[in-house]
Order: structure tokens, then C-alpha cells, then sequence
């Protein structure tokens, strides 16, 4: 069978749907399936080194400059721009049995012209756009852009020929939006095994001379943008000023990373450190170097997206705060994870009291966190993916 994956992101460097795509392309390639891949190429096109020699994989790179994040209408213009340049590279695979379209926030264009092609599509979706803009304030639902975009959005789930998507709160959504029949494949973890890194070989610790008795750790690492709720973690560093040796380590850097800053500053606390975003290669070691890790996710976030950090942060078996909608399916999820809590949005004083309880009575290993995530590890489900692409194949 010869399969398209019409990808939205780059193999030149990491973003966060890298781990599943390259699982479900060796999952591909393994049932014996030819693959074509058509991503973006912003800088040397390469590849990893596991898909480097496949002689059934064949890579189209079309170029597309980079555009900042918080540029909404810049990046939603390059995206169209970028669909449009791959429908002539696309015209060169012949005898496609079926398309494995990316998530992406112009999905409509790829799906209309595959579907003219009378070529099933599965269509992918890892946030919904732009419902997720709305509830981070980059767009007001006063902006006619936010309907119009948010009708096509909608088309292109009615359109495809299957939607998959990576949680029951996304699937709720997308429901909403008109597409009835919705696949759900939990697929957000890199790995099934557990981070188990101790302090002396830590490169966060390691690289920044931290002790294990210097203070109490409090970690948030990934990004520090919108899908972060910055003043929950002023608040909480707040409440627990009294506590001088426990200490909130932010690490990573964003478009609000200013803004944090300066709140911290406005407020005169000093439990609060910064530090820029560390190596690919090393990204678990923040959350393992943890006593204890945050999220604060703002309100109604869950239902448009799901975080990857949440994977990383199970993996690490540390205990875990995270803020997020009570009646969601993630959340009443998460309140069975062994030294998780979770706490309504916006909640500072109940993340705070959450770390102090952890504080005082230890940071223990979260025993059940590992083979709670199990069910969401790419390494089984990237076969799920294959099976619903050999379907509709048939059909």
C-alpha cells in the first residue's frame, strides 16, 4: 500500500508531534507500506538517523520560512502558502492509497483537494484551532477572522474520511464543532519506561551547581507562553514566601517569559529562579530534577489541547501539580494518579497548598504514574493509526 503523510512540522528540529510521527512512519514502513512524506524545509531537510536508508521511504521537502508564533495572521497565511506549494509535489506520487494529513490550522485546503482526488484521508488532530487561540487571548470571538477560520476548521472535520484525535476532552470538542464519529488514540508519551535519573547524574542539576540540600524544587519546563497560567505561579510563589527554602524553578523560554518576569519582580519575590530552555537531549532531567512538578494550564485549555509536558511528567514519577477544568475526562483521569492533584484554574492558593502538603510530608514516587500512561505510549498506538489508513484504504 502507498501511503502520503502530508506532515505540518519538519524533521530539521524537534516540535511536539516529532516522536509520533516518526513512530507511525516506522510502523508504516515496517507493514511494508511505501511512504511518501511531505514536510516542511526551512534550513538542511535531514532526517533522523532511524529513517535515514529506508529504501521504501520517500521524502518532498518544500521550503517555508520560518514566522514567529505570536504572529497569528502571518502564520496562518505561510501555512496556506505551504499547502498550496506541496499540491504540485503531491501530484507527483502516483496511485496514492491513502493520506495521513497532520494537525494543522488550514486543514480544509489539504482535505478538499485530496478528497477531489476521491483519496481517503485521516486527519489528525492534536489541538483545535482556534478555539485554542480564543481561550489564550490571541483572538477575540469578536474578530470575524475567529468565525470564519473556526467554519473551516469545522468543514475539514466534516470532510475527512476519518478524525483522529489524542483525548476524550478534544473528541467532546470536535463534536461540537459537527463531526460526530471521532477516533480517539492517546498518543502524547515518548516512551512506555519511566525517567529515572538520579540528582549526581542530572545534567540540569549538574550544569547549574544545584544541591540537593540547597531548597525544595518546584519545576515548570516547556515553554512560557500562553498555554501557561503565569499568575497561578506568581500567586503560589507568593503564598509560600514564608517557606525560604522552598523555590520555583521556571526553565524555558516564550512570548510571556517577560511578562513573568516582571510580575515576579513587581511582587519583590525571591523563591522564584529562571532559566533558559535546556537541550533537546536532556529535556526529562528538568522534570526528574523536580521535588515537585507544576502545570497551571488556564481554564478550558484541556479541551483544545493536550500539553506534552503532561507525558514527561508521569514519566518522571515525581509528584505533580496541575490546574485544569474538574468535569474534564483528563482530570478526573489524572486525580487516580498516585501524588497527583489537581486544582481548578487559576486556583494559586490550592497549588500552593498542594506543594506545601508534598513539602511536609516528602516527595514521594508517584507508584502508579508509569503504567497510568502506558495505554498512551506512541510505541502501541502508532499501529492504531495504521490500521484506521489500511482501512479506509479499502473502502
Amino acid at each position: 500500500m502507498k501511503i502520503c503523510i502530508w506532515s505540518s512540522g519538519s524533521f530539521e528540529e524537534w516540535y511536539s508531534s516529532y516522536h509520533l510521527m516518526l513512530k507511525i512512519i516506522l510502523e508504516m514502513l515496517s507493514a511494508g507500506h511505501e511512504v511518501w512524506l511531505i514536510q516542511e524545509q526551512r534550513n538542511d531537510g535531514r532526517m533522523p538517523d532511524e529513517l535515514q536508508n529506508q529504501e521504501k521511504l520517500h521524502v518532498i521537502n518544500i521550503k517555508k520560512a520560518a514566522v514567529k508564533k505570536q504572529n497569528f495572521v502571518r502564520r496562518y497565511l505561510g501555512s496556506i502558502q505551504y499547502y498550496i506549494s506541496s499540491f504540485k509535489a503531491f501530484k507527483t506520487i502516483e496511485r496514492i492509497d491513502a493520506v495521513f494529513l497532520q494537525s494543522n490550522n488550514t486543514a480544509i485546503i489539504p482535505i478538499r483537494y485530496i478528497r477531489k482526488l476521491k483519496i481517503p484521508v485521516l486527519y489528525n488532530v492534536q489541538d483545535i484551532f482556534p478555539l485554542d487561540a480564543l481561550f489564550v487571548g490571541k483572538i477575540s470571538s469578536w474578530n470575524p477572522l475567529f468565525w470564519i477560520v473556526r467554519a473551516l476548521q469545522a468543514q475539514a472535520y466534516k470532510k475527512a474520511t476519518r478524525v483522529v484525535t489524542i483525548s476524550e476532552d478534544l473528541a467532546k470538542t470536535i463534536r461540537a464543532e459537527g463531526r460526530r464519529d471521532v477516533d480517539v488514540i492517546y498518543n502524547w508519551s515518548y516512551q512506555n519506561e519511566p525517567y529515572r535519573i538520579p540528582d549526581e547524574s542530572n545534567h540540569f542539576l549538574l550544569s547549574n551547581k544545584i544541591r540537593r540540600e540547597d531548597c525544595f524544587r518546584v519545576i515548570y519546563a516547556g515553554n512560557v507562553g500562553q498555554m501557561i497560567d503565569g499568575e497561578m505561579i506568581v500567586g503560589a510563589a507568593k503564598a509560600l514566601s514564608d517557606k525560604k527554602d522552598i523555590v520555583f524553578f521556571i526553565i524555558g523560554e516564550g512570548s510571556g517569559l517577560k511578562r513573568l518576569k516582571n510580575r515576579v519582580s513587581e511582587e519583590g519575590l525571591n523563591n522564584v529562579l529562571f532559566f533558559p530552555r535546556q537541550p533537546m537531549e536532556y529535556a526529562q532531567d528538568n522534570y526528574c530534577a523536580a521535588d515537585i512538578n507544576i502545570n497551571p494550564m488556564p481554564k478550558g485549555i484541556i479541551y483544545t489541547c493536550m500539553p506534552s509536558k503532561t507525558a514527561t511528567c508521569l514519566l518522571s514519577e515525581k509528584p505533580t501539580v496541575v490546574s485544569m477544568d474538574s468535569d474534564s475526562d483528563m482530570a478526573a483521569r489524572l486525580k487516580t494518579v498516585d501524588q497527583w492533584t489537581v486544582v481548578a484554574p487559576g486556583d494559586a492558593q490550592g497549588m500552593a497548598d498542594a506543594i506545601r502538603k508534598v513539602y511536609e510530608n516528602g516527595a514521594g514516587k508517584s507508584e502508579n504514574a508509569a503504567s497510568f500512561l502506558k495505554e498512551m505510549g506512541p510505541i502501541e498506538n502508532a499501529r492504531k493509526y495504521v490500521e484506521i489508513l489500511e482501512e479506509i484504504a479499502l473502502h
